[in-house]
Parts: C-alpha cells; structure tokens; sequence
C-alpha cells in the first residue's frame, strides 16, 4: 500500500477548512439578532460575507412579508415623463448586465433611507439617461398593501396596480451636461 503523500493531507486539511468556513458563515448570516455572540461573529465574517454577496436577513429560507419593488420615473426637457422598472430591464450586454446588477444590489439600501443615497442614485440615472435630456429624476417605492392567497390563486400579482401604493421617495433635480464618457446604456 502507498503512503499518502503529505501534500494530499494538506490540500484536503485546506479544503475542510474552507468548507467548515463558509458553512459556519452561512449559519451567522441569516441568524436573527439578539445575541452578542452572533453579533461577535456577524462582525467576524463581514468581509467575507460583503465580497461574496452572501449577507442574507433571517427571512433568507422562507421570505416574509409584503414585497416592494424600486421604480424611477425620469422627467426630460419636454415635460414628458418615462417609467423606469430595473427588475423587468434585460441586457443586451454583459457591461449593461453587471451594471445593473450593482445597481439592483443598492436598491434595498436606496429604500431603506433615500433621504441619504437617493441623491447618488438620481444622478447615475441622470448620467444613465442623458439621451432623454433629463430633468429630474424622482424615486419610487411601489409598496403590496392587501395580496391574498385567492389573488394569487386567479393568477395575479403582488405587485399589480391594484395591490399597491406608489410611494415617491424623493426628487433628484439633474445636473445639465454632466455625462460620465463611459456610462452604461449609451
């Protein structure tokens, strides 16, 4: 019988580790606060969580709650206003894709306090936008009021007109000739 070489022993040593790592960030991430314990190690794994995208609620298994969803409606030069609603957007390329996807990672933090990121987020949708002349851009959350089970049952939507509140967070007046050279949709 041949005798395992040490480097075979060392690879699956690492391999265990990076396993037993990323399982034990996956338990801490979702897990409900309360406890310093879990705040400790929540602190701990935030690197690593951050540059995965692996940072989930506790709702991560089973989602709860009322769905709400980010819009922005862009005003141009005429008067005439454009409805905007990312998550329905597809890529015709993959620099538009994995700006998109950026954007649509922020846009939980966009909604959970507008009243500091909304004004950064006006203006990359103005630079997005340039083409139309805008004039403003103002943030929407379109927010499920009353969705039952029956609803769905006659194939309707959380998010159809008739279930929810349009909500204007806040209006972003647009800088007039600020275009970033390299900006993406153009």
């Amino acid at each position: 019988m041949n005798p395992v070489p040490w480097r075979q022993h060392l690879t699956y040593a690492a391999m265990s580790l990076v396993v037993a790592w990323h399982s034990i960030a996956m338990m801490v991430s979702p897990a409900p606060n309360g406890s310093e314990i879990v705040s400790s190690m929540r602190l701990f794994f935030h690197p690593y969580l951050a540059l995965f995208r692996l940072e989930t609620p506790w709702n991560f298994f089973a989602p709860v709650g009322k769905h709400a969803e980010f819009r922005y409606v862009v005003e141009d030069d005429a008067g005439q206003e454009h409805t905007f609603v990312p998550s329905e957007e597809t890529a015709q390329s993959l620099s538009r894709y994995v700006w998109w996807r950026e954007f649509k990672y922020f846009n939980d933090a966009i909604m959970a306090s507008p009243e500091f990121r909304a004004d950064a987020a006006g203006a990359l949708l103005c630079q997005r936008h340039a083409a139309l002349k805008p004039v403003s851009v103002t943030i929407l959350e379109v927010a499920e009021q009353y969705f039952r089970p029956a609803d769905e049952l006659l194939g309707k939507h959380p998010l159809d007109p008739e279930f929810v509140v349009v909500v204007p967070e806040r209006r972003v007046a647009c800088p007039h000739g600020a275009v970033l050279p390299d900006s993406p949709g153009q």
